[in-house]
Formats: C-alpha cells, structure tokens, sequence
C-alpha cells in the first residue's frame, strides 16, 4: 500500500482500499500522538496495527526504530545530569538526575503537558493513560517515581496500581504521588496508611509538581543512606 504522497489518486481507489487507507493514516497518527506523550508501550501497538494492514509503510517502520531506540535509552538511563552539569545560577534552569518518572493519567492534554514539564526540568519520563497500560510499562520499566491519578473512569484505581507496584517492586524505593482533582479526608488517610509519599490537587502547576517529585526522591535517599 503505497502513501498518496506518492501521487496516487485516491479516487481510483476501491471503497475497501479507501478504507482500509484510512485506517493506516488513523493508527499512524495515535502512534505519533502517543510517542510525544511519551506513551510507548500503546505507540508500538499502534504500528503494529499499521505494519500488519501495511506491511511496507516506511514511516511507520522509522517510527518503530525511534520508539525502540527510545526504550531502550531509558532501560539503560545512566545515574549522570541529563547535560552533565547543574548550573545553579539564577535564571537557569536547574538540570535534575536523569530518574526515571512515570506519570498516569486518563486526559491525554494532562500527560502531554506533564510529561514536558518533567522532562524541562530534567527527568526521563514515560506515561500511560490507564492502569493497565501502567501495567504494561511497569512490566518493561522500572521507574524511579510514580505519580497517577487517584479514580480513572472505568477500572482499577490509583490505590489498586500502588497496591501493584508493591506486590511486584520493593515500594519503599519508589516515591509514589497522586493526582486528584478533589481528595477527602478519607482518601487523604487512606493514602498516607499505605504510605503514598503526595498528593497534589488538579490543576497541576508544573512548578509544584517538579518540586514534590525532587523532595520525594530527595527523602528516599536521604533515608537509605541513613539505613
């Protein structure tokens, strides 16, 4: 199956080939949406799609490689400055340690915005828009911290994604925050008794959670070396 940008004339296509054209150009672009959210287990579902309706699709095939070579970039992250320096000058953006964050949540402009903030600041980041694509991420990646929603619409919540995390990692190493757009003073114990390190309330201010993500990760080491 060959692009129109190639020159075919979609008005000599079948109304099966139109379609299925359409199909090809729909998963391509949820792939390219999902690689700028840096959602790359569901992106590589996505090509999938693609490559078994289009075999050839040569864009399709160079954005597996880019997702594959990213993957494979945050396996083997190193423990350095993501540009090898902090400066701490004022008016400089402060550079973090290339930890790990993975961020959870079903509105897909919320990770976009996020996921560019995290990453500004210095983190790797990947995300999800579900509990089980958390899942499926956790299963390829160890993050150094979490940060999900607290209810999703449909399915487990975040307490069931933590309750995960510490059957299958030893939690007590990765920092764990919520998001919520109201939280309870039930929720609130609740969370604090299984031992989520934050909660920050929706609208997220970019500033915040940057900060909660650096002290979290700044009390586990602090009590590790003190162990």
């Amino acid at each position: 199956m060959q692009n129109t940008d190639d020159g075919e004339d979609l008005e000599r296509l079948t109304p099966r080939e139109r379609f299925l054209r359409a199909k090809v150009d729909h998963y391509f672009e949820r792939a390219e949406e999902c690689v700028r959210m840096a959602r790359y287990t569901v992106a590589k579902k996505y090509v999938g799609k693609v490559l078994g309706l289009d075999p050839d699709n040569v864009a399709c095939k160079e954005l597996e490689r880019l997702i594959d070579a990213q993957l494979l970039k945050i396996a083997h992250r190193g423990n350095g400055s993501a540009n090898g320096e902090e400066p701490g000058g004022s008016g400089q953006t402060r550079r973090r340690k290339s930890e790990l964050v993975l961020v959870v949540d079903q509105d897909e402009q919320l990770l976009a915005s996020l996921c560019g903030a995290l990453h500004h600041y210095g983190f790797e980041v990947i995300s999800a828009a579900s509990y089980d694509e958390a899942i499926d991420t956790l299963s390829l990646i160890a993050p150094d911290v979490v940060i999900s929603e607290v209810n999703f619409e449909a399915g487990p919540r975040g307490f069931d994604l933590y309750q995960w995390l510490k059957t299958h990692f030893n939690a007590k190493d990765i920092p764990f925050l919520f998001l919520a757009a109201r939280i309870d003073r039930e929720t609130l114990i609740a969370g604090k008794r299984f031992g989520v390190d934050d909660f920050i309330l929706k609208p997220v201010d970019d500033e915040v959670i940057t900060a909660s993500v650096v002290n979290c990760l700044a009390r586990r080491k602090s009590a590790v070396v003190q162990a």
